[in-house]
């Protein structure tokens, strides 16, 4: 199979000034909605428990190299040696996602936080609107997507507005991924929202549409290319799941098998946490706690899994030359992707 992954963030990022109610639109919340109203989901308990933990949350391509973030208000710009040129900490502030491109960098977390930075220079501060959680940016049609843990959209509409749109979902949304016609996100309560134009969105509720054929999923992380869906996430067993799908309408699942060390076949035991497509090598990485890195080619004989030093890894990007991979306690690691 192959992944064709998009090259996205090729514009400059718009600031975000004011703020517009969202209308009642499909699959929106009809009547009063309340966001404090959280649901109590293993699933959610488990994001929450990870969101407290000390260490990187997330990593992308940033000009020659990449630029991380996560918690401590920490942001430090990488060389693809994985040697730290450019620190940042903002006090009082704790990240979960980025977006960034050549000229900004935009930073969103916990209580709302949105920042953006041009040309590495000062962090302003945007007013999201919201004080939940902020798991995931996209960029969509040139414009920035959030998915916040109140069950909420936050829609960056060119430079001068931003909307709030409220989805039907059970879960939090906490990843977010585009190509160029259409746009995903997926819930820990095993939903699957799109969009083609950013404002009217979709949920496909998967664990109800697949009652009996598969075991109810929680997922995690999702990763859109011109060519296929990607989504991670576990079962309701805890065991680790990947499902595969081209328009989002029928998923088939992955078997997560490798070659272990004795030449033995293995299954992966653990949790994914983030995902990368390498479009030269036509491979999919997937990062998981235990420090656990698996690599999937199109040939399930030769999937691979390497052990880290870290108990939990977060966030992996790449280029041509190295695969960067960051976790708890602020760890990097370079990897080679022919390993």
């Amino acid at each position: 199979m192959s992944f064709l992954i998009l090259n996205v963030l090729k514009i400059s990022f718009g600031v975000l000034l004011l703020l517009n109610p969202g209308e009642t639109i499909n699959s929106l919340y009809e009547g009063d909605y309340d966001p404090t109203q959280v649901s109590s989901s293993i699933g959610i308990n488990i994001q929450e428990q990870e969101l407290k933990s000390s260490g990187y949350r997330a990593i992308k391509r940033y000009n020659d190299g990449f630029v991380a973030a996560g918690s401590e208000g920490r942001i430090d710009w990488i060389s693809t040696s994985g040697k730290i040129v450019k620190e940042k900490k903002i006090a009082g502030e704790n990240f979960n996602c980025l977006l960034s491109d050549i000229k900004e960098t935009i930073v969103a977390g916990d209580n709302g936080t949105i920042l953006i930075s041009s040309d590495e220079g000062t962090f302003r501060k945007i007013n999201s609107g919201t004080n939940k959680n902020i798991s995931s940016l996209v960029l969509f049609k040139g414009n920035i997507i959030a998915g916040t843990n109140d069950k909420g959209i936050i829609l960056c509409e060119g430079m001068d507005s931003l909307r709030h749109i409220y989805l039907a979902v059970k879960g939090n949304i906490v990843s977010l991924s585009s190509r160029t016609s259409d746009c995903f996100g997926v819930t820990d309560q095993g939903e699957i929202i799109h969009t083609t134009d950013g404002i009217n969105w979709n949920i496909f509720d998967f664990n109800q549409v697949y009652k009996g054929f598969y075991k109810s999923c929680y997922f995690t992380k999702i990763l859109v290319t011109e060519k296929n869906i990607v989504i991670t996430g576990k079962r309701d067993d805890d065991s680790p799941v990947i499902m595969l799908s081209t328009l989002g309408n029928v998923w088939n699942e992955r078997d997560l098998i490798y070659t272990d060390e004795n030449g033995m076949q293995s299954f992966l035991t653990d949790l994914p946490k983030d995902i990368f497509y390498d479009d030269l090598h036509d491979e999919l990485y997937l990062i998981c706690n235990k420090g656990k890195l698996m690599k999937l080619s199109s040939c399930p004989h030769c999937n691979k899994l390497r052990l880290l030093p870290a108990e939990n890894l977060t966030g992996i990007s790449g280029n041509s030359e190295t695969l960067m991979i960051v976790g708890d306690n602020f760890l990097i690691e370079t990897i080679n992707p022919e390993w």
